[in-house]
């Protein structure tokens, strides 16, 4: 279900399909909510975002909202504090030094609680996850979800472009928020997003030179452009900046493309053990189970049953074979 919203900070930046909350610069605020209350019993929200930035320290953060009332502008990653309902922090930056950033924190509040910033919320937190959510090649994407009474949050890291790649972070019982409220999103950036400004001023003779040579390849760009789209009429009315990559963009790519095979071949490599060790349990059940039975048998004076020596060898032969599949796992798992 899709609702109107408002934006109420001057610093968020709509378009036709998404909003720019906060653009890249320092001491930046920048919040959007629903225009109307919404009452559900039961709800599930799904968001995608982007926090991008320069360097691996990011500024304040991201936030999302369900409160008895729109937050407009406040301190709280660019919302009002002492709100009323729940808050998902997504901080960026590590105010008290222990470096537990970024993170994803849960944080209710009924109205009279202020918001413990140099603290990072830590003695607040209701529950919370260690999640690097900055510089992703895909969007991260937070799944929230209230069901009696209990809020789950899920988290896709924005390795690959499966949307539905979610992973558990934090789950909070005997939930109360309030039965009535809106949604929303905030961002702030603090004082470390940006550029820093120059050391001195660039010489008027230098910046023309800069400026020749920038409208120069601005003309060679957009004739290649030209061309590009003529070869291929298939992606008109595509924004042309999305049809093109960065080499940063693309090594980032990379980079999170190999993690992600690495992380799937651990997925595929624990699912190998879970039923190895399944095996295993049913022929120590087995094993256990003939052992009573030759000891009734020789109490009772009876022969011995040899099918025992049958399944231990057959434990062996199947133990060598699991074990070979296991080797042959972990090689290629670090062979990738």
């Amino acid at each position: 279900m899709h609702f109107p919203i408002s934006i109420f900070s001057p610093d968020a930046i709509p378009s036709s399909d998404q909003i720019r909350i906060t653009p890249s610069l320092r001491s930046q605020k920048g919040s959007v909510w629903t225009k109307n209350p919404v009452s559900f019993e039961h709800w599930e929200a799904e968001v995608a975002f982007r926090v991008s930035g320069r360097g691996r320290m990011g500024a304040d953060g991201l936030a999302i909202w369900f409160t008895a009332s729109q937050g407009l502008e406040g301190p709280v990653y660019g919302a009002a504090d002492q709100w009323n309902g729940v808050g998902i922090f997504f901080d960026s930056f590590d105010n008290d030094g222990k470096k537990n950033n970024p993170a994803v924190l849960l944080v209710g509040n009924n109205g009279k609680l202020i918001y413990d910033h140099q603290n990072d919320g830590t003695t607040q937190s209701l529950g919370t996850c260690l999640r690097d959510f900055r510089n992703k090649p895909y969007p991260v994407r937070a799944k929230i979800t209230y069901y009696k009474k209990t809020l789950s949050v899920f988290i896709n890291n924005g390795f690959t472009p499966d949307k539905d790649d979610y992973e558990f972070c934090t789950r909070v019982e005997n939930m109360i928020i309030p039965e009535i409220g809106y949604f929303g999103i905030s961002a702030a950036t603090g004082g470390l997003a940006g550029t820093p400004p120059p050391e001195k001023e660039i010489p008027k003779e230098e910046k023309d030179k800069y400026q020749e040579e920038f409208e120069n390849f601005q003309q060679e760009l957009d004739k290649r452009k030209e061309e590009f789209q003529k070869e291929h009429p298939d992606v008109q009315g595509q924004p042309i900046e999305d049809l093109f990559e960065s080499v940063n963009d693309r090594e980032i790519r990379q980079v999170f493309e190999g993690q992600n095979r690495i992380h799937l071949e651990i997925k595929q490599l624990n699912r190998q053990l879970a039923m190895i060790l399944d095996e295993q349990r049913r022929y120590v059940s087995v094993i256990t189970e003939e052992i009573s039975k030759r000891s009734s048998q020789a109490q009772s004076g009876q022969a011995p049953n040899h099918d025992m020596d049958t399944i231990i060898n057959t434990q062996q032969e199947d133990n060598i074979v699991l074990l070979s599949k296991t080797t042959g796992i972990i090689t290629i798992f670090y062979e990738k």
